[in-house]
């Protein structure tokens, strides 16, 4: 089979090569009876317009970069439903990257976008060192980053109020009568899940007139086995003062999926003996046994507003820098009161 090229569709048609991609392009107005001649020879030849002498002329992919850490963790597959079911539905697709965690593979990637040339990037939990701030310089595009705000370079941002969430998080234990509170949070370097939830946590605690003891407040790295040591941690460090927490306080439900699997191994009984609080609701956070108190962060809704907000960009359409999704909290059974 011939492949038939936008020249041919010209020569059939005997209208310009130009007239031929502004009809396919729709990107300005041409005579009706010429529209109907080209028309007439797309038909008779079944062109379908190749993508990259489509992206020439209109001076875009209709690719979207989108890159997150992890994508077994379920809170980046869900943002990745939410971003993919706006995107969609203005004929955009998606190219992802994950990238594990490793600058290396961040920065890779980022120049990577840059040279398929790609419309707009919606960048999730990466690390911002100088080295991505530059190449996010010099790629040019419309771009949205979910989870960190990027002080001092107006970059547009969807997120939660971490600071907030944790506060609420750590307040409502305190509520509940609990006093001695340990906190695992993400890794320092991801400023929401690590610097914010760890700054709520400790804000509330300030706040409330609690001290936090020496090993209370650990950093994990997401994945449910740096939870598990760091628990054993705090555990282990302060059994012989007999001043063991009453709760513990857990930037992701991922990660509080650990406490729970170490409390368990442990022979200590949730919430019986310890209360625990985890953070994002996801499904497993249900699925656990006994049911996890969290708080409601939506992913799907995290990729929407990301989808939506990088759209206006590319329409040329108003949108506010900053917009944070809201959060509550889901009551369930790993939380007990104290008197």
């Amino acid at each position: 089979m011939i492949a038939v090229t936008i020249k041919d569709i010209a020569q059939l048609a005997n209208v310009s090569i130009a007239t031929v991609s502004r009809v396919l392009n729709n990107s300005k107005p041409v005579r009706p009876e010429l529209r109907e001649k080209v028309m007439k020879a797309v038909e008779e030849t079944s062109f379908q317009p190749n993508a990259i002498a489509r992206s020439l002329v209109n001076k875009e992919t209709r690719i979207i970069g989108v890159m997150i850490p992890d994508i077994s963790n379920s809170f980046y597959s869900n943002l990745i439903y939410g971003i993919d079911s706006v995107i969609s539905e203005y004929d955009y697709s998606m190219f992802l990257a994950i990238s594990d965690e490793a600058v290396e593979k961040e920065l890779k990637y980022l120049r990577l976008f840059k040279e398929k040339q790609i419309d707009g990037v919606i960048l999730a939990s990466i690390h911002f060192l100088e080295g991505h701030i530059q190449h996010l310089h010099e790629m040019e595009v419309p771009m949205v980053v979910t989870g960190h705000d990027l002080h001092g370079y107006q970059v547009p941002t969807v997120n939660v109020n971490n600071v907030q969430a944790a506060y609420d998080a750590t307040a409502y234990l305190i509520s509940q009568g609990h006093r001695r509170i340990a906190c695992v949070s993400g890794p320092l370097w991801d400023p929401p899940c690590g610097l914010d939830r760890m700054g709520g946590y400790r804000k509330a605690m300030r706040t409330h007139g609690l001290n936090v003891p020496d090993g209370f407040a650990m950093e994990g790295d997401f994945t449910p086995k740096s939870a598990y040591e760091a628990v054993k941690k705090i555990f282990e460090e302060n059994e012989h003062e007999n001043e063991l927490p009453t709760a513990i306080f857990v930037a992701t439900d991922l990660m509080a999926v650990g406490v729970l699997n170490y409390l368990h191994d442990a022979g200590i009984r949730v919430p019986d003996d310890v209360s625990v609080m985890g953070f994002d609701n996801l499904e497993m956070a249900s699925l656990a046994r006994p049911m996890l108190t969290t708080i409601h962060n939506d992913p799907y809704m995290y990729g929407r507003a990301a989808g939506e907000k990088l759209l206006k960009q590319l329409r040329n359409e108003p949108f506010e820098r900053l917009s944070t999704v809201p959060h509550d909290l889901v009551i369930r059974q790993s939380v007990r009161a104290i008197r």
